[in-house]
């Protein structure tokens, strides 16, 4: 084997040149301006009313796409930034091409976190039906305005977890999907204030998820916190505007003795506010929709 290397060198030479020289003129020639023009068309084909700007597109070797800065928002009417990312990273699976399958990997930074994980297509087109499975790992939420503007109320907090869905035409609410998530450290704001305490501070909130039939069924929420321990559990029905999506929950809050330490109120308001406890907990239904929640204790 050495021998025929040693006669072949002056080839083997030339074919590495060759490597080099054409990885260089693909890296210092490579088409930004089209490639970033071609996926910003792409993704304004799969919806209409969807913005994609990217800053810069360079070649991620092997065989991969690096996007800086991008944001999605709308396109008219607003300067909300749905999503923004420092950088994501998107590799093809060559193998699964070959087979006919279309898998793509993608790693995302943003947020102070990340986002990585895979999606699948039946077809070698981007509104062909498709799979996905996404790791989140450390995105701070509170960070996101979106995020805070369609739910109405300031939210902070550290989200990890996992999701996986299943659809087609990119139309979300049409599609299926479950999500195992964990949001730790933070701070939420109350939709009605308990007395003098209009935010919660939290150690975890644990939720369980399924999408299915343009509904989300909120299997579990679980808050567990130093002054309260709370659950939720209902179901979304989802709406083509989110923000209209309707109510159908339910939960209870059991306050801890910091609870009560922390709060400010006359003697005759703290004794009304324990005599509605029913056996250590407050029960509220909350219904109306995203935009306009109402919560109603019984």
């Amino acid at each position: 084997m050495k021998q025929i290397i040693w006669k072949n060198k002056k080839w083997f030479g030339y074919t590495l040149y060759v490597i080099v020289l054409t990885v260089a003129l693909l890296y210092y020639r490579f088409p930004s301006d089209l490639i970033m023009d071609y996926l910003q068309a792409t993704a304004h084909r799969i919806d209409p009313g969807l913005r994609l700007s990217i800053k810069e597109v360079s070649p991620s070797f092997p065989f991969g796409l690096k996007c800086i800065q991008s944001e999605l928002s709308p396109r008219e009417g607003s300067e909300r930034v749905i999503f923004k990312a420092n950088s994501l990273l998107i590799r093809p699976e060559v193998w699964s091409f070959v087979q006919g399958k279309f898998r793509y990997h993608f790693e995302c930074l943003a947020y102070d976190g990340g986002l990585r994980g895979s999606i699948h297509f039946t077809k070698n087109n981007f509104r062909a039906p498709f799979t996905t499975a996404i790791e989140v790992k450390d995105i701070h939420i509170g960070n996101n305005a979106l995020l805070q503007g369609a739910i109405g109320r300031y939210v902070e907090g550290i989200l990890s977890g996992n999701i996986t869905y299943n659809g087609q035409n990119w139309n979300l609410r049409d599609g299926e999907g479950e999500a195992d998530l964990r949001l730790s450290s933070g701070r939420v704001e109350l939709l009605q204030p308990i007395l003098s305490l209009e935010a919660i501070e939290f150690n975890e909130i644990l939720i369980k998820l399924v999408l299915q039939n343009q509904k989300v069924d909120l299997n579990q929420v679980e808050l567990k916190g130093r002054e309260i321990r709370g659950t939720l559990s209902g179901t979304i029905n989802l709406k083509k505007d989110l923000l209209k999506s309707s109510l159908d929950l339910s939960g209870s809050i059991e306050p801890f003795a910091d609870f009560f330490q922390n709060l400010t109120g006359t003697r005759d308001t703290m004794k009304l506010f324990q005599q509605r406890l029913k056996r250590g907990r407050l029960i509220f239904t909350i219904r109306g929709t995203i935009s306009n929640p109402r919560m109603k204790f019984t």
